[in-house]
């Protein structure tokens, strides 16, 4: 058996490749970075927040969630809104509370996506459809969009 000698293993980087390599890992760290920040925002918001004023991004989604009962003939309606600034997404939804009672009240949402740049207005109505008196409430949101 003939006995060999362990020499130490030397590798030889060319300056090269090693800015290569990390051009390759600033540019792929780049690219992760820039596509965590360009995901869109939900935004809930509720009867506290009528009369105040928003800011969104294009793409956001903006919910609003608002108690009501519809079984007295009250339902929260979309008045008015630039639906090419803040498009609603279907109809508005009502979940009606857990508590098991009959005629108990629950929450309306609305969900709307923000579209292009501008500002808009949205005014949502409580009322009994049939009746040509006042909304018993209002909710009003001015809204950007950048």
């Amino acid at each position: 058996m003939t006995r060999r000698e362990s020499r130490p293993l030397l590798v030889t980087l060319r300056p090269a490749a090693v800015w290569r390599g990390l051009l390759a890992a600033v540019l792929l760290l780049t690219a992760i970075s820039a596509c965590s920040q360009t995901g869109s925002a939900t935004v809930t918001l509720g009867a506290s927040d009528s009369g105040k004023s928003i800011a969104l991004k294009a793409g956001d989604t903006l919910i609003i969630e608002l108690e009501g009962n519809p079984t007295t003939g009250f339902s929260w309606e979309v008045e008015s809104v630039d639906e090419a600034v803040l498009e609603p997404v279907g109809e508005g939804e009502y979940t009606a509370s857990e508590t098991g009672l009959l005629g108990s009240g629950g929450v309306f949402a609305f969900t709307f996506k923000a579209g292009r740049k501008g500002q808009t207005q949205l005014r949502l109505v409580y009322h009994r459809s049939w009746e040509k008196v006042a909304p018993a409430d209002t909710f009003e949101l001015d809204v950007v969009v950048s």
